[in-house]
């Protein structure tokens, strides 16, 4: 029975992904996407709450498993500046790529008109840096990092890694960085990252 219920859910957001990719968020509505399904609007309500919450779940649908891949990338890694050089690697490539360029476009342009902003934080960006911040955390412990706050260590390497990049493709003056330029930035990123936390 769950696994039917969660079927129904999932095909409610695929129905929900080609509303929003028609109209646009502000256009879609909770009766057009349940009127798509062939439901009612009390059905569609039986599983989300409200059109925000729907349009986040769609969009962690649409990149949220590339994310998922990237902070699971320091599991078990023993060597800080190794495992942190794959992270780093591999979020700038996802970061940067223009499905997830445009879902970013897309919650920063809502956020100030709705809730739709707090809730794709907690269920996005917040939980995958906090995997790294309870890594980071580990290596303060033993002995690797500096001591300090792992949250924002977190947020600083963070910072670190999409200085460079982020910005310049979000607005569009950067399109196709390439491999050996984002290599080179992301060990950049990485050695000031040591640098600030290296046991002292």
């Amino acid at each position: 029975m769950r696994k039917k219920s969660e079927e129904r859910r999932q095909a409610m957001i695929d129905v929900a992904a080609e509303v929003f990719n028609e109209i646009g968020f502000e256009g879609a509505s909770m009766a057009e996407i349940s009127a798509r399904i062939g439901g009612s609007k009390a059905t569609l309500y039986n599983y989300f709450t409200s059109k925000e919450e729907i349009f986040v779940e769609v969009m962690l649908k649409q990149v949220g498993c590339q994310f998922e891949q990237a902070f699971t990338a320091l599991n078990d890694e023993d060597d800080v500046r190794l495992g942190l050089l794959r992270l780093a690697r591999h979020y700038l490539d996802i970061v940067l790529k223009p499905d997830v360029v445009a879902v970013k476009r897309l919650g920063m342009y809502y956020a100030g008109k709705s809730d739709l902003g707090p809730m794709l934080y907690e269920r996005g960006p917040k939980r995958g840096w906090q995997r790294i911040a309870d890594f980071l955390k580990v290596k303060m412990e033993q002995g690797k990092l500096h001591k300090g706050d792992a949250w924002l260590a977190a947020l600083q390497f963070r910072a670190l890694v999409e200085a460079e990049w982020v910005e310049a493709r979000m607005l569009n003056v950067v399109t196709s960085p390439q491999a050996a330029e984002l290599q080179a930035s992301t060990e950049r990123a990485v050695d000031a990252f040591i640098y600030l936390y290296q046991p002292r």
